[in-house]
């Protein structure tokens, strides 16, 4: 069975910065709205299964923000994983390390 998205170690290979981890969350927030307002209209356009059409849309809305939010935390934690491993010593712990 085919995947409905990519799985979010594929995204974490193009997602590298903050700006760009903010522009993905803003992004997710911006469908997510939309998905929620397509809901409100699916309540009030007098279609057939109204009431589940919404209640899709909104499941599709949190699934959106949720797979965001699961993206942008693991990036964020790899980069801050990268920050420490490449960060220069404190030169006191080189002090004491040359007096060993």
């Amino acid at each position: 069975m085919k995947q409905m998205h990519p799985s979010p170690e594929d995204y974490l290979t193009v997602v590298r910065s903050p700006s760009e981890i903010a522009k993905l969350r803003v992004r997710a927030i911006a469908n997510a709205r939309q998905l929620k307002a397509l809901a409100f209209v699916a309540l009030r356009d007098g279609m057939p299964k109204a009431e589940l059409r919404a209640s899709n849309a909104r499941a599709a809305a949190r699934s959106v923000l949720g797979f965001a939010r699961r993206i942008t935390d693991e990036a964020e934690s790899r980069s801050e994983t990268i920050r420490m491993a490449t960060r220069v010593p404190d030169a006191r712990i080189l002090d004491h390390l040359e007096e060993a």
